[in-house]
């Protein structure tokens, strides 16, 4: 039997939850808020781009009350149960939102999807323009050390009430594109094939093209850190806000 190919995020929602459970969404919602605290507001209006099953939202809420969650796959978003936040299903290249918003984040290296510096640069101006005057967008980004990392042990395999799944993980240096393959048997014996691609760029791509965008860079920090990030992080995270004239 051949495998099924899928969209992104289309079968994995049933065993994302699975994958990802050793991560501290709590933790991870602390430091966020602290790292903005001293450019966001307490009764701000937020927006997050690439919420998935929204398991990071359903923290931040606490912190944010005035949040709105978006993600490209509908399937992501209902795997939420806890339904506390508002959800909408978007490209976050093309918001569909009138609204201004005091902070735009985005979190677990979604940018990386966007794999070519026009689709990258057509969010950064996206978010730019709806941003209010002085609204901050958080994003993290993941390095090439990281690719290198994770592709040291590049199988693993598992299963998950009935689903068994295998995933493995590439990194081409040459074209800095990391490829997650994932093979899905569902419970009724089907199986599926999902191909998640990501741009590696280097650092430095970040600061040209948000500075094309008309934004800049007000901190860097080495991912989960409050160290400085540079070119041999593995993972940086970014605030920033507009170029205001």
């Amino acid at each position: 039997m051949q495998p099924e190919e899928e969209k992104i995020y289309e079968i994995l929602p049933l065993i994302y939850g699975h994958l990802m459970r050793k991560i501290s969404y709590k933790i991870w919602a602390e430091y966020i808020a602290t790292i903005i605290s001293e450019y966001v507001p307490d009764d701000a209006h937020v927006l997050e781009l690439a919420a998935g099953n929204c398991k990071f939202a359903n923290y931040f809420v606490y912190f944010y009350p005035n949040l709105f969650v978006t993600d490209l796959s509908k399937n992501m978003l209902a795997s939420d149960k806890k339904k506390l936040v508002p959800k909408i299903a978007c490209d976050m290249r093309f918001l569909p939102f009138k609204t201004k918003f005091d902070l735009v984040y985005s979190t677990f290296d979604s940018v990386n999807y966007l794999v070519t510096k026009q689709k990258l640069l057509g969010m950064f101006k996206q978010v730019s323009a709806s941003l209010t005057e002085d609204g901050v967008f958080l994003f993290d980004a993941s390095l090439e050390r990281n690719s290198i990392i994770h592709t040291k042990i590049p199988n693993r395999e598992g299963k998950y009430k009935g689903i068994v799944f295998q995933q493995k993980s590439e990194y081409n240096a040459k074209n800095r594109i990391h490829t997650n393959s994932f093979l899905i048997k569902s419970q009724d014996g089907k199986l599926y094939t999902e191909i998640h691609r990501q741009k590696i760029y280097p650092f430095e791509v970040y600061f040209e093209l948000l500075d094309k965008a008309g934004m800049y860079v007000v901190k860097c920090y080495n991912g989960f850190s409050f160290k400085d990030g540079g070119p041999d992080s593995e993972r940086v995270q970014f605030i920033t806000k507009r170029k205001n004239k």
